[in-house]
């Protein structure tokens, strides 16, 4: 080997791809060969060249020094320069060794001459299979060492300290930030330590650790403040009186179980009644593997055991067992008056309500008010912008959560326009419903519906006078389903791509005997009738305007339309009828010309027409 390193040093070789401008040859160095390019002597044990810069790794090798690689310099070696030259190289890395960093995987675009890296994992371009090497940059060229075990270096970047061990750079102990070790604690200092005792000292100035007792290691301890001069900081003690509980240091220094604590305030202030006093968006009561009970006990019937809700320390409201043993829902406007909403009953778990139940019981007929210039969040209750609702569906839906008691209802609407669809879409209970408009003028009143003007089914029941009806493209200005039942009269029918009057599912719907109503405007059917339906138009005057084109009157399936003894004034375009499908048009003798439209009227598929 040592010779073969011999005649590797008494070569020179050419870098390969040079092509940037060297500097002049120095004292004792060979001149360029004759195509420009330098010629650089060969550094023990090999060479390794990147196109545009000169890549050496240095290792050890018999002819050089066995901790940092220095070369000698051999007996009778020409150009002893050389092998002096690469040796003070070495030096000047490894020496004092302080890197910029050990974070790069490539190297820097412009190094500084000098400049030293400690290579990190995975290193490409120049630096390709040296990872954890020192990568120095001299004369030029990236020159790597390899570490030995033992070896420290200072990062820059990092103000730390790292020593290479075991094949890795790790962090010396106590180094980071600036900081370092002071001189350590020999293990003998620390032997030999009586019972119950720490290491420490009671003075200032140097020496061995000493044995504190107990009482000298909790004076120490509490020189140490947490949020105030009153809050010191001492040892845990032994458990508590009592298997499985904690102790706590008491401000007079003297211990108490944790089990038996007087106040306890959770970034809150505890006092006398409220000894225990948390302040949180939200407390958690949680099971250990089963289920949770929270417990609230009292000690005679007449006591309280109740959970009350405050605003700003001012109950709003309070549930249980208040002045008794029954189960009490209350609530309070101000603190100071409350109003009992739900009881049960402790001895048969009966339910009362003596605030008057879950809905309001009338004990009188009732009038809500409806205008165009009311307000839904109104009371509903008087004839007033600041009374009076705004829709007439919130005044149906306020109707329809009222226990009536055999009462009535009525719901008492403005002259306007009122754009929405009426839906009753439940019977009231225990009393009757009526949507008044204006009777006299029923046009002053106009529902232009949204889908149908006034809809009710489910067995609801709705009686409706004084508007003006138009209903939306092929839908329905009074229209009942699924057995509901509408009553009317004074309405005024206006125009519409769908039927004035619609009836399926068993419902039902019937003008008032005696009364009147008008068509002012066309619509497919006027009269409609199908599966099992009814309608009864009986003893009333209809008076048609403008010739409205319509067919008067259609029913099919089971269905029925009673049209007797009623007065028709004016006239229509479009057929009579239509019955079909086993439904029923009963005229009660009218003939085929009774009722209103240009056309005659059509019967199949065992339709009648009486």
């Amino acid at each position: 080997m040592g010779s073969a390193i011999l005649s590797i040093r008494s070569v020179w070789i050419m870098a390969r791809g040079a092509t940037r401008p060297r500097p002049p040859p120095r004292r004792g160095e060979p001149p360029p060969n004759k195509d420009g390019k330098k010629l650089i002597p060969a550094l023990s044990p090999a060479l390794i060249f990147l196109r545009g810069s000169l890549v050496a790794d240095i290792s050890v090798n018999m002819n050089d020094t066995p901790n940092l690689a220095l070369p000698y310099i051999l007996a009778a070696q020409a150009q002893k320069h050389v092998t002096h030259n690469e040796a003070i190289r070495a030096l000047d890395c490894l020496v004092q060794l302080a890197v910029e960093s050990r974070a790069l995987t490539a190297p820097p675009s412009s190094p500084a001459e000098g400049a030293r890296y400690i290579v990190a994992a995975a290193p490409s371009g120049a630096w390709t299979g040296n990872a954890g090497k020192i990568a120095a940059f001299q004369d030029g060229a990236w020159i790597f060492y390899a570490p030995k075990e033992g070896w420290t270096a200072w990062i820059a970047d990092e103000s730390a300290l790292v020593i290479y061990a075991a094949g890795a750079w790790t962090l010396f102990a106590g180094s980071g930030g600036g900081g370092g070790l002071s001189a350590p604690v020999a293990n003998s200092s620390l032997a030999n330590m009586a019972t119950s005792t720490i290491k420490g000292r009671t003075s200032d100035g140097s020496g061995a650790p000493e044995d504190l007792t107990g009482a000298q290691a909790t004076a120490l301890l509490d020189t140490f403040v947490a949020s105030g001069a009153s809050h010191k900081k001492g040892l845990v003690p032994t458990p508590g009186s009592t298997a499985g509980t904690t102790r706590f240091l008491r401000e007079d220094a003297t211990w108490a179980d944790l089990a038996n604590v007087p106040l306890v305030g959770v970034n809150a202030t505890a006092d006398a009644t409220n000894k225990l006093a948390i302040q949180s968006p939200a407390s958690l009561f949680d099971n250990t593997g089963n289920g949770h009970q929270q417990k609230i006990n009292k000690a005679a019937a007449s006591d309280t055991a109740s959970v009350l809700y405050q605003t700003n320390y001012s109950g709003r409201a309070e549930i249980g067992t208040t002045g008794d043993d029954d189960f009490h829902f209350k609530v309070s406007p101000d603190g100071s008056n409350w109003y009992e909403g739900i009881r049960i009953a402790r001895s048969n778990g009966r339910v009362s309500f003596p605030s008057g139940g879950a809905r309001e019981v009338l004990a009188a007929n009732r009038t809500y008010y409806v205008r165009t210039d009311g307000s839904d969040s109104n009371t509903g209750l008087a004839n007033t912008t600041g009374g009076a609702f705004k829709t007439i569906q919130k005044a149906v839906n306020v109707a329809l959560a009222l226990d009536c008691a055999t009462y009535a209802v009525v719901i008492q609407v403005a002259d306007g326009t009122y754009n929405e669809t009426v839906v009753m879409g439940s019977p009231m209970l225990n009393g009757t419903l009526r949507i008044l408009g204006n009777t006299a003028t029923p046009t002053n009143v106009m529902v232009n519906g949204v889908t149908d003007c006034f809809q009710v089914t489910n067995n609801a029941t709705l009686t409706v006078q004084g508007f003006g009806l138009v209903a939306a493209a092929g839908r329905y200005a009074l229209y009942s389903n699924a057995s509901g039942a509408m009553f009317f009269d004074r309405v005024d029918f206006g125009a519409t791509t769908g039927h004035h009057v619609m009836v399926s599912g068993i419902g039902l719907i019937q003008g008032a005997s005696g009364q009147t109503y008008t068509i002012s405007g066309g619509a497919t059917r006027h009269l409609s009738c199908t599966r099992g339906g009814a309608i009864y138009i009986g003893n009333m005057t209809v008076t048609i305007t403008g010739t409205p084109a319509l067919l008067f009157a259609y029913t099919d399936r089971l269905s029925q339309i009673d049209v007797a003894s009623n007065t028709f004034i004016g006239s229509a375009t479009g057929n009579r009828y239509s019955v079909t499908q086993n439904g029923l048009i009963n005229t009660n003798g009218g003939g085929a010309s009774y009722l209103p439209g240009s056309g005659s009227g059509t019967i199949s598929n065992g339709g009648l027409y009486l």
